[in-house]
């Protein structure tokens, strides 16, 4: 019978300590919880009756400027007081070189400033979900954490509802230009499909918090996050909850290393093959017009066709990271095209890796690949024991999957501002980690 080591994390306190490099259980809990919440959302209770003003769009939210520069003037102290050294397993040749090429791509870009900008919250968002790794002395403490900070959306959530519905439940006054939606719930969350990723997200976090904290705990937050993913009426998070569900179960079963790579890497394929296959490939779009002759994407392939079109004209460097859509060029497309009003309102491709070689041209569309899809996969497949898996291993496979599968239809990989953007990243340095030391015990 296999048991779970306290000690999960390669960055876990060792047995004997020293009091220079320890921190006091409230502070870490603090900050983790704090850390949480704000990765699964920083804008609570929108009021999507308001325009937004174009600048604030292009240059983002003060207040969300502010919060994350707070959370990294404290995330930063703490991981060096804990040992830096802790993140020297991510530094791999991928992540080092998709981090160079977006920084060059980003200083050629159109708009230098701007991408500049966008790409400092990325990077901020990207550490604060890594430094969760560092902070946490054990798994347990993780799963604390994840409680707290569930909870805390959930109870909001659910309070929203009761008391400001008109800034939780959509309805015929927002401004989103989009039909359908009245009655569905999104709670502090400014979209439906906000919501129902953040609550996919909280079933997985509640799955872990059952198998390393607390089981009545864990079922809470599974229960009340899955009724609320109900309500928000988002197909897309509750099917791909279910593939990844299944997913992690038959990792945790089969032990042919080749089952579980077609197990992890065929779902994605087909997804970009249906999807980005759809507009560049005529025999694809062909079987999909016999198979599946409605499958419009909610208008989705308009937006890839144009995104393909303006990836052509830039295919080496693009246009660098965040300078390209709800820009000049895409709000006042309609000037030079008439037929192209809808760009006006387009925030992304809907397409996370078609959005990659729009801001980073073709290389960087391939490292996106490599890190996010093939660094990843190999760790999981050929550095983590094979068989059954631990608690961890089971989170981080989740939380990656329930992030990939979905990056086909949204531009989840490169928006800091989704819950899904610190998930995977912690899930990819989580499965990194754990190939420098195994948790099963």
């Amino acid at each position: 019978m296999r048991t779970v080591t306290e000690t999960v994390f390669p960055n876990s306190e060792p047995a004997v300590k020293r009091p220079a490099r320890d921190l006091p259980d409230v502070v870490r809990l603090a900050y983790m919880t704090f850390v949480v919440v704000a990765l699964l959302n920083h804008t609570w209770f929108t009021d999507l009756a308001t325009p937004t003003p174009i600048g604030e769009v292009e240059g983002g939210s003060l207040a969300t400027q502010i919060l994350f520069i707070s959370m990294i003037l404290v995330g930063v102290p703490l991981v060096w007081h804990l040992g830096v050294d802790r993140l020297r397993p991510l530094a791999t040749k991928s992540v080092l070189a998709f981090g160079g090429w977006l920084l060059l791509t980003s200083l050629i870009s159109g708009d230098p400033a701007l991408s500049l900008r966008r790409l400092a919250l990325y990077v901020i968002a990207g550490f604060l979900s890594v430094s969760l790794l560092v902070v946490a002395r054990s798994a347990r403490q993780l799963a604390d954490a994840f409680a707290m900070a569930g909870l805390t959306v959930l109870a909001s959530s659910y309070l929203g509802l009761l008391l400001v519905p008109g800034l939780t439940i959509h309805s015929h006054f927002d401004l989103t230009g989009e039909i359908g939606h009245d009655g569905l719930w999104r709670g502090i969350f400014s979209h439906k499909n906000e919501a129902g990723m953040a609550m996919t997200i909280l079933v997985i976090l509640g799955l872990f918090i059952a198998s390393v904290r607390s089981a009545l705990l864990g079922w809470i937050m599974v229960a009340g996050a899955g009724i609320f993913l109900i309500g928000s009426g988002s197909k897309t998070p509750m099917i791909t909850l279910v593939m990844v569900l299944g997913i992690s179960w038959l990792c945790g079963i089969l032990r042919s290393r080749f089952l579980r790579l077609v197990l992890l890497v065929g779902p994605v394929l087909l997804l970009m093959t249906i999807t980005i296959g759809s507009i560049v490939l005529p025999p694809v779009r062909a079987v999909l017009d016999v198979v599946l002759p409605d499958a419009t994407f909610t208008a989705r392939n308009e937006i890839w066709a144009f995104a393909i079109d303006n990836i052509v004209q830039k295919p080496l460097t693009g246009f660098g990271f965040g300078a390209f859509w709800m820009t000049e060029r895409t709000v006042y497309a309609s000037v030079v095209n008439p037929d192209s009003n809808w760009v006006q309102m387009a925030t992304q491709a809907h397409n996370s890796f078609l959005d990659a070689a729009v801001a980073m041209g073709l290389p960087g569309f391939v490292l996106t690949l490599l890190v996010f899809i093939a660094m990843p996969t190999r760790d999981f497949l050929y550095r983590l024991p094979q068989g059954a898996t631990d608690p961890s291993a089971e989170l981080f496979l989740r939380l990656w999957q329930l992030v990939l599968l979905s990056a086909s239809l949204e531009t989840i990989l490169f928006n800091p501002n989704t819950p899904a953007f610190g998930m995977i990243v912690m899930a990819i340095a989580g499965l990194r980690m754990l190939t420098v030391r195994p948790v099963i015990a």
